[in-house]
């Protein structure tokens, strides 16, 4: 099957700088042995004979402490990637049983799926700000991983363009046909053949007419599809698509509430929902042969080919860009300041709380250089933190410890109240005003804010470590022409 990528959204600050001081204002590792010895072997067998930039001013010391580096980093990519792919696959092989047979108990299983999808995926985050550094190759399949991302991850979405809604959605779609219930859509001035709903269908919608909020691939979409809207607000519960939205059977085809004369809307649906989970198998698959070891033209060759020249530099501002411009920034503080529930990353499924740490758990993994899979295996063996203190910078690698040890309990603190005390980020970011109408009071709200609020300071924080342990290693700017495409 044909992969096809499109340009995902620009939400990150120019630099890094810009986004410190455009922000809203809010109140207010243990590495082992065993693996150092396989990133070396690994080191020696992958790098040994691959061409460099000028390089003459690094020592062989340096250059040893950077081999490392890279391999462990792309070691980690690969096998995030692979997760991703594994479950990816899981979830299409859960959401073809329940098209196949629309109940409850196989609906259920297709969210679990959905949601065991999203644990690996969210920690691969931290590769994606790779736009500026990635050298150009015509023989390589994907151009960067910014460029794919689109395609995989993109929201918020309007859902109206896919689906029905509630009467009292606001959206820049507005018209009563969509692509489930009809063979034909006009958007702006291009007018859709949507008869045949298939993957590549889904991958040419993808934004059509320009607009980003056009999400027609991805995880979202499949969220949308498996939940429904949330129409719920800032009071408790996620979206609840009910089963008979898939029924097969004439006269218990449903959209909502109401009751369809046929079952093709339903059928419809069902085509959709395979057709997404089967574009984002394909769409993962490409990516993780980007980063299998011994390849030629591949995100991974190429990083390996430039690593002296601006790997590091890569890694840090990837680090500093996910921590403060996108998860910080766009992420929490947008839906944070507004209260808005359409601003929260999984609003239809209301797993905004697990991405949130998933996303901060991705950073801290190449910091300690140790990713651990699925299975529980840990893949890596060599961090920024190991480079920083083997370099002699033991003091800016202690200070971003302790930087991600407070980022780490904030975040344990808003996936304890999700996950344990049912208390989700929709109901996290509501404003007082909004929470009274629902009963809770200011004293309870400002508590729930407050954990919102420690996430988004603990990781402004980190970003400013990271850019002072950056100076350390000799990177004056890290928010340099690198990275002002973000």
């Amino acid at each position: 099957m044909t992969i096809t990528t499109v340009t995902s959204r620009k939400l990150l600050p120019t630099t890094l700088a810009v986004a410190l001081a455009g922000l809203l204002m809010v109140s207010g590792c243990t590495k082992q042995a065993d693996e150092d010895t396989n990133a070396a072997t690994e080191t020696q067998t992958e790098v040994a004979n691959t061409e460099t930039a000028d390089n003459s001013e690094m020592t062989a010391a340096e250059k040893a402490h950077i081999d490392r580096l890279i391999i462990s980093y792309a070691n980690m990519a690969h096998a995030a990637y692979k997760d991703s792919l594994d479950t990816a696959k899981a979830l299409q092989t859960a959401v073809e049983t329940y098209v196949a047979t629309p109940t409850q108990e196989n609906l259920d299983a297709a969210k679990a799926a959905y949601k065991a999808a999203r644990q690996p995926y969210s920690q691969t985050e931290i590769f994606r700000f790779d736009e500026g550094f990635v050298t150009a190759n015509d023989k390589r399949a994907i151009n960067s991983i910014d460029s794919w991302e689109g395609q995989i991850n993109a929201w918020p979405l309007d859902e109206a363009l896919i689906d029905y809604v509630g009467d009292d959605y606001e959206g820049e779609y507005n018209s009563q046909e969509n692509i489930i219930n009809s063979d034909s859509i006009t958007v702006g001035s291009i007018k859709q053949d949507t008869s045949t709903i298939t993957p590549e269908l889904l991958a040419e919608m993808n934004e059509i007419g320009g607009s980003e909020a056009n999400v027609t691939t991805g995880y979202h979409a499949i969220e949308f599809m498996l939940w429904g809207q949330d129409n719920n607000g800032v009071k408790e519960g996620a979206g609840n698509r009910p089963v008979t939205d898939y029924a097969t059977e004439a006269g218990q085809c449903t959209s909502g509430e109401t009751v369809n004369e046929d079952a093709s809307i339903c059928e419809r649906r069902g085509e959709f929902l395979t057709a997404a989970t089967q574009l984002l198998v394909d769409d993962l698959t490409a990516m993780e042969a980007q980063w299998q070891p011994d390849t030629e033209n591949t995100l991974r060759s190429d990083l390996i080919a430039r690593k002296y020249d601006n790997g590091l530099r890569q890694i840090m501002y990837q680090m500093g860009s996910l921590a403060l411009g996108e998860l910080a920034s766009e992420r929490m503080q947008v839906a944070f300041v507004t209260g808005s529930t359409e601003d929260e990353h999984e609003c239809f499924s209301d797993l905004t709380h697990l991405s949130y740490a998933n996303n901060a758990r991705g950073i801290q993994n190449v910091f300690n250089g140790s990713y651990t899979t699925v299975a529980g295996k840990t893949v890596g063996g060599y961090g920024i933190k190991d480079y920083l203190t083997d370099n002699g910078h033991t003091e800016a690698a202690d200070k971003l410890a302790a930087e991600f040890n407070k980022v780490e309990g904030a975040f344990n603190v808003i996936v304890e109240k999700g996950e344990k005390d049912g208390i989700k980020i929709d109901q996290m970011i509501a404003t007082v005003g909004q929470a009274s109408q629902e009963g809770v009071s200011a004293e309870e709200q400002n508590v729930r804010r407050g954990w919102v609020e420690a996430g988004i300071t603990s990781l402004q924080e980190l970003t400013a470590s990271i850019e002072n342990a950056a100076k350390a290693v000799g990177i004056d700017n890290l928010d340099a022409d690198a990275g002002s495409q973000f």
